[in-house]
């Protein structure tokens, strides 16, 4: 009996030891429509992030957070007008969500609308599809990086260019 206890115990005492499992957040589509750049933009140039397009133009209602479960957001708004062919790098509309891990997860482009503030939220409507930053037309850019290093393992093998995706599509999973 002593050694059966002494057995259960140190197998106890090594499940302390394995990591915590974690838990990974499902990222969904911020609108409708086509995924227009991933990891490379059409001219080879890194990009690094998912970039959807409705194609129903400037302010299409109603951009989504895309994380599934509450999590609080910061809504930066550099632009309170509608853009929708960008005005400038660094003039981007943001809202962004800083994990435990120290990576950024953000959306940039959307125009200002009533929902433009902070707050914790499941997939919250933040603003409008627009074009502010550095564009060439409306859509969304869903980022997720560490210091300005963008991961691209997110969003691997759950999306591909020209692929039409809804509010219900996973586009990837953020540890």
């Amino acid at each position: 009996m002593r050694k059966t206890m002494k057995m259960s115990l140190a197998a106890l005492a090594s499940l302390a030891l394995l990591p915590t499992a974690v838990t990974a957040h499902e990222v969904r589509s911020p609108h409708p429509g086509t995924v227009t750049a991933l990891t490379y933009y059409s001219s080879g140039s890194f990009h690094g992030a998912i970039d959807v397009a409705s194609g129903s133009g400037c302010n299409y209602w109603g951009v989504q957070t895309g994380v599934v479960g509450s999590v609080s957001w910061n809504v930066t708004i550099r632009t309170s007008t509608n853009v929708c062919y960008g005005n400038g790098s660094g003039n981007q509309n943001e809202v962004k969500h800083i994990w435990a891990n120290g990576y950024t997860f953000r959306i940039w482009h959307f125009n200002k609308t009533a929902n433009s503030y902070d707050r914790t939220c499941d997939r919250c409507q933040v603003g409008d599809e627009g074009g502010t930053g550095n564009v060439t037309g409306p859509h969304s850019h869903i980022q997720y990086d560490l210091n300005g290093s963008n991961d691209t393992s997110w969003y691997a093998n759950y999306t591909t260019k020209g692929e039409y995706v809804d509010r219900s599509e996973t586009l990837g999973y953020l540890d």
